[in-house]
């Protein structure tokens, strides 16, 4: 349904700027009452076409702008919320030219206690036993 409010709306507006840009500048726009020469009902009264139809869209344009405002306010997603859980997880970037070492199971399986003092000037590093 709001799709078809929105095509509605966006052909009305397209309407609505057209015609405008079509009426007469010279004190022929929609809220005057003076008589011209292109008016429906003749040389004293009526509007012209060109007003009548300005008049009908911009009504429907005021429409539509409140239907689509109603529904999208009844709406119970937003838009961050359906956006936040298309976005992919990006893992930490190093340093540009940094290589990344990869992981494998031996890195996965030595535990983090086990690390080794450096040797002493002069010793052997002591033997590490798997």
């Amino acid at each position: 349904m709001i799709t078809f409010l929105a095509v509605i709306h966006i052909l009305a507006c397209f309407g609505l700027v057209t015609l405008v840009l079509l009426q007469d500048s010279k004190g022929g726009g929609v809220f005057t009452s003076q008589a011209s020469s292109n008016s429906v009902l003749g040389a004293g009264g009526g509007a012209s076409l060109a007003q009548t139809m300005t008049k009908v869209i911009a009504g429907l344009f005021a429409t539509t702008c409140i239907a689509l405002s109603i529904y999208s306010a009844r709406s119970e997603k937003s838009v961050i919320d359906t956006t936040a859980t298309n976005i992919p997880q990006i893992p930490a970037q190093t340093a540009p030219g940094t290589p990344v070492p990869p992981v494998t199971s031996q890195a996965a399986e030595t535990p983090a206690a086990t690390t080794t003092q450096p040797a002493a000037a002069g010793q052997t590093p002591p033997a590490t036993t798997k």
